[in-house]
């Protein structure tokens, strides 16, 4: 199982290398932070991750899960990284020191990443949370700040590659043409939304609602989990204008008791697209979002 797990990280991007430690427990490794350190750390010293998006475990799961620990121990460190004041923040292991704390413990087997930088740091927390759900499992807000920070990647990783066509084994070098018989490279996207278990063009679609301020996702990724808005109808709002959208989520918010249908925000984005250089009025808009309730 483990074997398999491996090959899964060094098919789909961004790869996390898993190495073994001395006393053979597995240990996670970022791509900075190379300076490792195994001991036993007071609970009272840790912080959770400042912009950890899951949720940790609760109610029967959760005494699972304590249950387990209870009879089997920790069969895995945590991971933290150094703070200020001599305290830790948790990257991986969050239901871990709070099964920990149910029992009583009053310190938790760690592995301390020093020198960690912060885009290493946020790899491990969102790897080892689909290590351990799948992205179906998590709310809407998470999947929408996962793939928010995979974006990112992809971004990163499209720009470092502009220039590899101009090495390529498939490349007729002298003339700079491309040869005809050259097989197509799946993208980082399409492996990525493999990974997830979604199609690309449903992954396009979340990333267009993470390229929204983190606010916003917060905002609109409740009301989705809270079922007045559709998936759809969240991809409608994240291709309208900042103004267009600052207005709908207002109206969405003063209204908690309403909810809404796929084809109103589908005709507030065609609405939209006929205007060039105007904004959507915000009568119109509430004519739209409302005209069911008013009838």
């Amino acid at each position: 199982m483990e074997e398999n797990h491996k090959n899964n990280e060094d098919e789909y991007l961004p790869v996390m290398r898993r190495t073994k430690s001395s006393n053979s427990k597995t240990i996670e490794e970022g791509k900075s932070g190379n300076e490792l350190n195994t001991m036993m750390i007071a609970i009272d010293k840790l912080e959770n991750y400042s912009k950890h998006p899951f949720q940790t475990y609760e109610g029967e799961r959760l005494e699972k899960f304590v249950e387990n620990i209870k009879i089997y121990g920790l069969l895995e460190p945590i991971i933290v990284r150094p703070l200020p004041g001599n305290r830790f923040e948790i990257l991986s292991g969050h239901n871990r020191v709070k099964a920990a704390k149910e029992l009583g413990w009053s310190t938790i087997s760690a592995i301390i990443k020093k020198g960690l930088l912060d885009e290493a740091a946020e790899q491990i927390v969102i790897m080892s949370n689909l290590n351990q759900q799948s992205f179906a499992d998590w709310s809407y807000t998470q999947q929408i700040m996962v793939i928010k920070f995979y974006s990112k990647y992809i971004q990163e990783n499209s720009e470092q590659g502009k220039r590899y066509d101009l090495v390529d084994n498939s490349t007729c070098v002298p003339n700079g043409h491309k040869l005809s018989h050259k097989p197509k490279r799946p993208k980082s996207r399409d492996k990525i939304s493999k990974q997830f278990g979604i199609s690309s063009t449903v992954f396009e679609r979340y990333r267009s609602i993470a390229k929204l301020d983190d606010e916003i996702i917060n905002n609109l990724g409740k009301i989705i989990d809270d079922k007045r808005l559709g998936f759809m109808s969240a991809y409608r709002i994240s291709q309208l204008r900042k103004t267009e959208r600052k207005t709908i989520l207002l109206l969405l918010n003063q209204n908690p008791d309403v909810k809404f249908k796929g084809k109103q925000f589908q005709q507030l984005y065609e609405e939209s697209k006929k205007l060039e250089n105007e904004i959507l009025d915000e009568n119109i808009i509430r004519e739209i979002l409302f005209q069911k309730e008013e009838a």
